[in-house]
């Protein structure tokens, strides 16, 4: 295990997201405190795809297309985007149209 600045944290060579929040993330330590200890951690659709649209990796954006290619349920999530993160409805919308591009 690493705690090297810049180097994701391994625990048995997988790499591991530290999650932290920032000023004006109420909403997100709610969504965390969900999780419960012992069981397995499903977030809500909604604060995932935040949490993957507020990331600058691509990856994450093109898991954002793979979920909505999946089925995510765009009608839940954009309520809660537009709630808590205005300025990621535009980058869902761009995963939106990248999902049905695809799926054409």
């Amino acid at each position: 295990m690493t705690l090297k600045p810049g180097v994701p944290i391994q625990i048995d060579g997988v790499a591991i997201d530290l999650l932290s929040t920032s000023s004006g993330e109420a909403f997100l330590e709610d969504s965390l405190a969900e999780l419960r200890a012992g069981e397995i951690p499903v977030l809500a659709a909604g604060t995932l795809v935040y949490l993957k649209l507020k990331s600058p990796r691509l990856k994450d954006r093109a898991d954002v297309v793979e979920l909505v290619k999946a089925g995510l349920a765009a009608e839940s999530v954009r309520p809660y985007l537009e709630r808590h993160a205005p300025s990621l409805v535009p980058r869902f919308d761009e995963c939106l149209a990248q999902a049905r591009a695809e799926e054409e």
